[in-house]
């Protein structure tokens, strides 16, 4: 399966599980994510991000609770990356609300394997944080970088 066929199955999972826009939940949208990623993609690697900010009210930029996968794609010959793909699970905060955690990246690749990613997320502050906030709104998309 290519990248950006995988955003359908993902939107599909979430929706299976109960999450939609009109229900963001980011505890249900989280465990459905961990499911996602053990599911084969044609890339030469893929990577786990988790991102939280606050973004800048007074600018009237709007907070993020973000997760995404992200896929290493190359050429032909197998050689250098060429291009990245991602496929997010956004809630995004509006303008007026914030978290108050301040902004935090975490990636898998400054861990062992996903099973100890998941863990340093699921016990981080920001993430215990946006559990209990009421107010996103779902993005769920493909990107290219």
């Amino acid at each position: 399966m290519a990248p950006y066929n995988s955003e359908s199955l993902l939107l599909h999972m979430l929706t299976v599980a109960g999450v939609d826009e009109t229900r963001p939940n980011p505890a249900i949208a989280w465990e459905v994510f961990k499911k996602y990623v053990e599911i084969p993609v044609e890339c030469a690697r893929d990577y786990l991000c988790f991102q939280v900010g606050d973004g800048r009210p007074k600018s009237k930029l709007g907070g993020y609770f973000d997760f995404y996968r992200e896929f290493e794609m190359r050429g032909e010959k197998g050689d250098e990356p060429v291009w990245f793909e991602q496929v997010h699970v956004g809630f995004k905060i509006p303008p007026k609300l914030k978290l108050g955690v301040g902004t935090i990246t975490l990636f898998s690749l400054d861990y062992p394997d996903y099973l100890a990613f998941f863990d340093a997320v699921e016990q981080s502050l920001a993430f215990q944080a946006g559990l209990d906030f009421r107010g996103f709104e779902l993005s769920v998309y493909h990107t290219g970088v």
